[in-house]
């Protein structure tokens, strides 16, 4: 099993494999809080401490709903969308690479892909039903 990941800002890329990961308009599973993102437009805090709030909440989103981050793992194609410009710090990057660790524990090849160029199609999501795990708490701490 293969999990492809892009990442693109919102309104650049519509295919049918576009998530959005906003706390404004997306999936909350894997958004960071408005108090995370005001934090950080408002320079009171840096992007270290962002990531650390990002990955703790992401850890306790996987607690919570493990699968929801089972079936995104497994959707084959996924675009991760958020507001942020290409090449900003953004949370969309750190998903991509707790998603790509979480693969390594899974047994799931995640490829990340990049920035989706403005002019790509549509990309047909590739779907997997096979049966999970969830992974003990010290793996969990260890994806994030």
């Amino acid at each position: 099993m293969e999990l492809h990941i892009y990442t693109a800002q919102i309104g650049k890329y519509k295919g049918l494999d576009a998530y959005d990961v906003t706390v404004k308009t997306g999936d909350y599973t894997f958004a960071p809080t408005w108090d995370i993102v005001q934090a950080w437009k408002a320079g009171a805090i840096d992007w270290g401490t962002y990531k650390q709030k990002y990955r703790q909440l992401m850890l306790d989103s996987y607690k919570q709903n493990p699968t929801a981050w089972f079936e995104i793992l497994h959707k084959g194609i996924l675009t991760l969308l958020c507001y942020c410009r290409a090449g900003e710090n953004c949370h969309r990057y750190l998903l991509a690479e707790i998603l790509r660790k979480l693969g390594e524990k899974e047994g799931v090849c995640v490829i990340d892909e990049g920035e989706r160029s403005l002019l790509e199609k549509n990309d047909e999501s590739l779907k997997d039903k096979s049966e999970g795990k969830l992974l003990s708490a010290a793996q969990q701490q260890s994806l994030f």
